[in-house]
């Protein structure tokens, strides 16, 4: 085992602040938070006597109802502007903050300490240096300092080039350090499950809506938002509906046109048919009529014939008989 003596400066120094930390966090209990810690007008600071701006309002009211929806599919609970106890190492004792939005896995709120937040954010207030500072670094160092796993910082206004900073608690180095977007801008949370949350490009943000926020792997929208998307797709569905009724009266019009020109078809054979019918039974008729006229003028020939025969045995009789001397009366 390495003794103390063979330790680097940086390395004591490390070992220092991982003990000093490990009694800090001893330190922090949970107990009931004052009775006058939810007195006072949300996301005001009273100690700078600084009001949000609409931006920041808006940011947190958004932001929160999208996380809100992940703490409860992950069963947390969440936190916009309540009290939480952190220790102060300035004051040696734990004190009453109210981080702009946190998600935590304690189940009582109303004691609720920074050692159970897995999430904290803080929406920056730009329009004052000093409440930017407190924001910015104050905040920060309070998160550090009791080792909140995930800590962002937004910039909220709409036309600010800042947006999203990340860190991610290091115990080892027993420090924040700041977690790289990348170039899609995503912050990927380590410490919930599945929660990812992106900047929006500047052509697309407005007031109170800067960031995206995707939970395993779905964006989840708020509530207007899934509102005018159930009506889209409602929309969608009834246009579909109607696109599928119309084409299927299209459908049943082109086949009952298709079978009234089968009939029509059938129907046109039928007198084809009934005409070559109509033309055998006349020629056959004629047929008959001339066999028979055929058959008539034949009989004729053979009883003029018979005629001509019978007057001409007659008169070779009489030739005979004249002939003979024999005349007849």
């Amino acid at each position: 085992m390495t003794s103390t003596a063979t330790l680097t400066r940086p390395q004591t120094e490390l070992l220092q602040r991982r003990a000093a930390h490990r009694q800090m966090r001893a330190r922090l209990i949970e107990k009931p938070h004052p009775e006058d810690a939810t007195v006072g007008t949300p996301y005001y600071d009273e100690e700078l006597d600084v009001a949000q701006s609409l931006a920041h309002h808006k940011t947190v009211q958004k932001l929160g109802e999208l996380l809100d929806r992940v703490a409860a599919w992950e069963g947390l609970q969440s936190l916009g502007d309540n009290p939480v106890w952190y220790w102060d190492a300035d004051e040696d004792c734990q004190r009453i903050l109210y981080p702009d939005y946190a998600l935590t896995d304690a189940e009582n709120l109303g004691s609720v300490t920074a050692k159970s937040l897995l999430l904290a954010i803080e929406v920056v207030t730009t329009t004052h240096r000093r409440k930017e500072e407190k924001d910015t670094i104050k905040m920060r160092n309070w998160n550090e300092l009791n080792a909140v796993p995930e800590f962002l910082l937004l910039y909220p206004e709409p036309d600010d080039p800042r947006g999203l900073i990340a860190y991610r608690y290091n115990k080892d180095q027993v420090a924040y350090e700041n977690v790289p977007l990348g170039p899609r801008r995503r912050f990927v949370s380590q410490a919930i499950d599945g929660l990812v949350i992106e900047e929006l490009a500047p052509d697309a943000r407005s007031v109170g809506r800067k960031l995206r926020v995707f939970y395993r792997g779905e964006e989840v929208r708020d509530a207007d938002a899934a509102d005018r998307l159930a009506l889209q797709e409602a929309r969608a569905r009834q246009q579909e509906a109607r696109a599928r009724e119309a084409a299927d009266r299209r459908a049943l019009q082109e086949a009952q046109a298709r079978q009234q020109e089968a009939q029509a078809r059938e129907a046109a054979d039928r007198r084809v048919l009934q005409e070559a019918q109509a033309r055998q039974q006349e020629a056959q008729a004629r047929e008959a009529a001339e066999h028979h006229a055929a058959a008539a003028e034949q009989r004729a020939r053979e009883e003029a014939q018979a005629r001509m025969a019978a007057e001409q045995q007659a008169q070779r009789a009489l030739a005979l008989l004249e002939k003979a001397g024999i005349k007849l009366d």
